[in-house]
C-alpha cells in the first residue's frame, strides 16, 4: 500500500501517516520547501519510516509532477486547510487514476461558518467542550498538555481510511439536564474518585461502588462500608470533604507506590499513582512488555534514543519496529524519478457508492462494557460493521433497583430502565444485542457458532476473565481459522500488571500526562475525564481495520493485545523523548506553551466566560496585537517570538486586561476575523448550540424504543460527503435480537429459541 501523506505541519495528517508507516505502507511525506523547522521531538516522533519529498504543492509548475505522484498511490490523507483544499485542488490530485481514498484532515471541517477559520490544540480543546472541564472552579480551565485532538483525529483518519471524544458530558445534559463543571482533581460525580496527596506523591482512584467496600478494606476502616454517610455514591458526593479527609488522613504516611500495589495485588481496586515521565520510562510493566522501541537507523548523537510503540500488536510477533527519520527531501529524486509518465487512460479511482460505509459486510461480536470497549465498537459500527453485542444477563444491572443505585445517565428513570441509560444508549447505536450465559455450557456452545459466523471478535475483560470461561482465542480459532480477536485489557494480555484493576481515572495518572499539566510544579491535575478510555477506545478500532487489512492480504486473522494504559502514553509520546535528550523533568506551566507566547486561556466577561487565545507565528502575532490596538505591536517586550516568551506573564497579563471587556463568543469571532486561533471556552449547553456543528448536522436524534427521542454527538467522518445518519439505528434493548440472530443466523428452530429461554441460557430482560 501506498500513501500519500501531503502536509507542512506536526498534527493530524502526519499522525495518520505515522500509523500506516508502522504497519508497513510505504509512506510518502510531500513538504513544501519553505516548511518551518519543527521540534526536533516532533521529528523523531512522528515521521520515522517514511520517505521523505519536497515538492511545492502550492506552484502551478509544479502541479503536474504531483498529479502523477498521487496517481502512483493508493491513500491520500492531507491537513491543509479548507481553503487550500479547494483552491488547490488536493482532493482532485491524480484525476481519475489517483488514490482510492483521498481523506482531509482539517480543525473544523471543509463546509460550516468555521471551515477557514484558524486553530491549534488549545482552540479545539475550548471550542469541543473540554477545556471547561479541567482545572479547579474559580481559577482559569486548564488545557490539556499535547496533541491529544491531532492524534485522536489522525487515528481516525487512518481508521476511516484503512477501511474504506466526551464519555457523557452531553448525555447528562440531554437526559438529566445537568451541566457539568470543573472540579480540579475530584471526579463530579464517582467518589472516591481522583487525584490526591500521599507521603511522596500523589495517588489516583476510580472507586465504583462494586469496588467500595475493598477499598474500605485497604484503608484498614471496613466500618465505612456500612456507615449512613458513605452506603451509595449519592451518600459519598454530599459527605465528600469528610470521605476525603479519613483517606488522606491514612495515606499521609503511605507511599504512592505502597499504595498502588496493595491496592492492586491484595485488594484488587482501580488504583493508580502520578509518575514523571521518567518513571514512565522506567516503568518495569512497559519495559517487561518492550512497549520501548529503540528508535532504528538514528545517527551519531541520537543512538539510544527510544520511543513508545503501538498499544496494539499481535501477540505472537514483535511490535512493528520505529524508525528514524530522514532529513526533508531526501527521497524527492529517487520518488519522482521512479514514477511512470503521465497517461490519459488510467483506470477510474475506486469511490465509496453513496450511502455504502466502508466495513459493510464485516460482523464483529462485541463483548466489551463501560467506555473504551463500547466506543471502538460505536465507532466500526458507524462504519457498516454489523455489531453484534453479546450482553451479560445483569450487564446493565438488575430488573429492580436497589435504593441509591440510580445514576444521573437515566438508570433511575421508571419503566424498563436497563433500556434507558443514556450512556449505554450513546455508544451502542447501531449494533445488535444477544443478552446470553457465558457460564453455561448452552451459552458458550452458542457463542462458538456466532463466532465461526463472524469476523471480529473484541472484549475488554480482565485478562483471565474469556480463558476462565474455556472461551480464550484457542477456542475460538477452532470455531473459525481466520478470526480476529482483539483483547483490550487496562494493561494488555501479559507482564507485572496484567491482572492488575484498570479504569479511566485510576490508568490517566500513570501515563505521565500529570507530569506536564497543572497550575504549577506543586499543583497537578488530571482531566475530568477517562481521557484513557478515549484513547483505547480510537486504538482498538486502529486495531481492527489494521487486522481486517492483513487478513485481507495473507488470509490470517490472529491475536491482538491491547493496552488501554500504553494507548495514554502514546500522547506524550514527543515529551519522553524530550526528556530522554534533556535529561530534566519539565515543569507544569499552566496554560502555557513552551515554544509559543501568547498561549493561553484569558479571562472575559461575565460569570466564567474564558477564551483561549494562541498566536503561533508573526502573522498571527500582528493580526493579535492590531485587534487590541493597545499598542502591543510596538512594544519592545513583545516585538518577537523570543521576547514574548521572555515576557510572557507580563503578556499574558496585559491581555487578560483587555479580554476581560469582551463576551467571549464576540471575540472569539473578531479574533477569528484577524486570523488569529482563539475559542470560546464552552460548557457542554454552548457546544450543543454551536452554529458551526448544526450547520454541519453533527448531532444525531435517535428514536429509541424504550426512551424515545434522544440526541447524541455524531461520527466526525463523511464519507463522500455523507456521514451516513439515515442508516443509523438507536441503541439496542437487552437482548432485543436474541430470536434474529440465533433463527435468522444460525438456523435455530422457534422451539429451541423458546426452550433457551425457558432454561435461562438467553434473556430479554435482567434477571431479579
Amino acid at each position: 500500500m501506498r500513501v500519500l501523506e501531503l502536509s507542512e505541519r506536526d498534527e493530524a495528517a502526519a499522525y495518520c501517516g505515522k500509523l500506516y508507516a508502522r504497519w508497513g505502507a510505504e509512506v510518502i511525506r510531500v513538504e513544501p520547501p519553505d516548511r518551518p523547522a519543527p521540534r526536533e521531538s516532533l521529528e523523531f516522533y512522528l515521521h520515522g519510516g517514511k520517505r521523505r519529498v519536497t515538492l511545492d504543492y502550492r506552484d502551478p509548475a509544479q502541479r503536474a509532477m504531483l498529479d502523477r505522484l498521487a496517481a502512483s498511490c493508493d491513500v491520500l490523507v492531507t491537513d491543509a486547510t479548507a481553503r487550500e483544499v479547494d483552491d488547490l485542488g488536493l482532493l482532485d490530485l491524480g484525476g481519475d487514476a489517483g488514490p482510492a481514498v483521498r481523506t482531509s484532515l482539517t480543525p473544523f471541517g471543509l463546509s460550516g461558518p468555521y471551515r477557514d477559520w484558524e486553530a491549534t490544540g488549545s482552540t479545539l480543546l475550548a471550542l469541543g467542550g473540554y477545556t471547561w472541564l479541567h482545572g479547579d472552579a474559580g481559577r482559569a480551565p486548564l488545557t490539556m498538555p499535547g496533541n491529544y485532538p491531532h492524534y485522536q483525529a489522525g487515528s481516525y483518519a487512518y481508521i476511516a481510511s484503512l477501511a474504506s471524544l466526551h464519555q457523557f458530558t452531553f448525555t447528562m445534559l440531554t437526559n438529566a439536564g445537568l451541566i457539568r463543571s470543573r472540579h480540579g482533581n475530584r471526579w463530579e460525580n464517582l467518589a472516591p474518585t481522583g487525584l490526591m496527596p500521599c507521603k511522596d506523591g500523589w495517588w489516583g482512584c476510580n472507586i465504583l461502588p462494586n469496588f467500595w467496600r475493598p477499598f474500605t478494606l485497604m484503608i484498614g476502616k471496613p466500618e465505612l462500608a456500612d456507615d449512613p454517610r458513605f452506603i451509595n455514591n449519592n451518600d459519598r458526593m454530599e459527605h465528600i470533604d469528610e470521605l476525603e479527609q479519613i483517606i488522606h488522613d491514612v495515606f499521609k504516611d503511605w507511599s504512592k507506590q505502597r499504595i498502588f500495589t496493595e491496592g492492586q495485588e491484595t485488594w484488587r481496586v482501580p488504583v493508580g499513582y502520578a509518575v514523571s515521565l521518567q518513571d514512565t520510562l522506567d516503568d518495569p510493566h512497559l519495559n517487561a512488555r518492550e512497549f520501548w522501541r529503540p528508535i532504528e537507523g538514528m545517527s551519531e548523537g541520537g543512538e539510544g534514543l527510544r520511543t513508545s510503540g503501538s498499544p496494539f500488536f499481535y501477540v505472537d510477533q514483535e511490535r512493528p519496529t520505529e524508525h528514524a527519520p530522514v532529513a526533508p527531501g531526501t527521497d524527492t529524486v529517487d520518488v519522482l524519478g521512479a514514477l511512470p509518465e503521465a497517461t490519459s487512460d488510467g483506470a477510474p479511482a475506486a469511490s465509496l457508492p453513496a450511502p455504502a460505509r466502508p466495513l459493510d459486510g464485516v460482523r464483529i461480536l462485541d463483548l466489551t462494557r463501560i467506555w473504551s470497549g463500547p466506543l471502538s465498537t460505536l465507532i466500526l459500527g458507524d462504519m457498516g460493521a454489523d455489531v453484534v453485542k453479546i450482553e451479560a444477563q445483569l450487564g446493565r444491572g438488575p430488573a429492580v433497583l436497589p435504593p441509591g443505585i440510580g445514576n444521573i445517565l437515566g438508570s433511575d428513570a421508571p419503566g424498563k430502565h436497563w433500556n434507558r441509560q443514556g450512556l449505554f444508549n450513546k455508544l451502542n447505536r447501531n449494533k445488535r444485542s444477544v443478552a446470553i450465559d457465558l457460564k453455561s455450557e448452552q451459552g458458550r456452545a452458542i457463542f462458538l457458532r456466532l463466532v465461526a459466523e463472524a469476523d471480529v471478535v473484541i472484549e475488554n475483560f480482565s485478562a483471565r476473565a474469556m480463558p476462565g470461561l474455556g472461551l480464550g482465542y484457542e477456542e475460538m480459532k477452532q470455531a473459525n481459522e481466520q478470526i480476529i480477536y482483539v483483547a483490550m485489557q487496562a494493561f494488555g494480555q501479559q507482564g507485572p500488571y496484567r491482572d492488575y484493576i484498570g479504569l479511566g481515572p485510576s490508568i490517566e495518572p500513570l501515563i505521565g500526562l500529570t507530569a506536564i499539566m497543572g497550575y504549577s510544579d506543586d499543583e497537578p491535575r488530571v482531566t475530568s475525564k477517562a481521557l484513557t478510555d478515549a484513547m483505547g477506545g480510537v486504538a482498538a478500532a486502529a486495531a481492527v481495520v489494521t487486522a481486517l487489512d492483513r487478513r485481507e492480504r495473507t488470509g490470517e486473522g490472529g491475536l491482538i493485545d491491547l493496552s488501554q494504559h500504553e494507548t495514554g502514553v502514546v500522547m506524550v509520546g514527543e515529551q519522553l523523548i524530550e526528556r530522554q535528550q534533556s535529561g530534566v523533568e519539565p515543569s507544569r506551566i499552566g496554560n502555557a506553551d513552551r515554544a509559543v507566547a501568547p498561549h493561553g486561556v484569558y479571562r472575559c466577561a461575565g460569570d466564567d466566560g474564558w477564551i483561549t487565545i494562541a498566536a503561533t507565528d508573526d502573522r498571527q502575532w500582528q493580526g493579535l496585537a492590531t485587534a487590541a490596538g493597545a499598542g502591543w505591536a510596538d512594544d519592545t517586550r513583545f516585538t518577537t517570538n523570543d521576547a514574548r516568551l521572555e515576557h510572557r506573564e507580563a503578556l499574558d497579563q496585559a491581555i487578560e486586561a483587555w479580554t476581560v471587556g469582551f463576551e467571549k463568543v464576540a471575540l472569539m469571532n473578531d479574533l477569528q476575523a484577524a486570523g488569529v486561533p482563539a475559542g470560546a471556552v464552552y460548557s457542554s449547553p454552548e457546544v450543543m448550540a454551536d452554529p458551526h456543528l448544526a450547520e454541519r448536522g453533527y448531532w444525531i436524534d435517535l428514536d429509541e424504543p424504550d426512551n424515545g427521542l434522544q440526541r447524541y454527538d455524531g461520527s466526525p467522518v463523511h464519507f463522500d460527503g455523507d456521514r451516513g445518519y439515515p442508516q443509523y439505528l438507536p441503541a439496542p434493548t437487552l437482548g432485543g435480537d436474541n430470536e434474529v440472530l440465533l433463527g435468522g443466523l444460525l438456523g435455530m428452530s422457534d422451539g429451541d429459541v423458546a426452550a433457551l429461554y425457558e432454561d435461562g441460557v438467553i434473556v430479554d430482560r435482567p434477571p431479579g
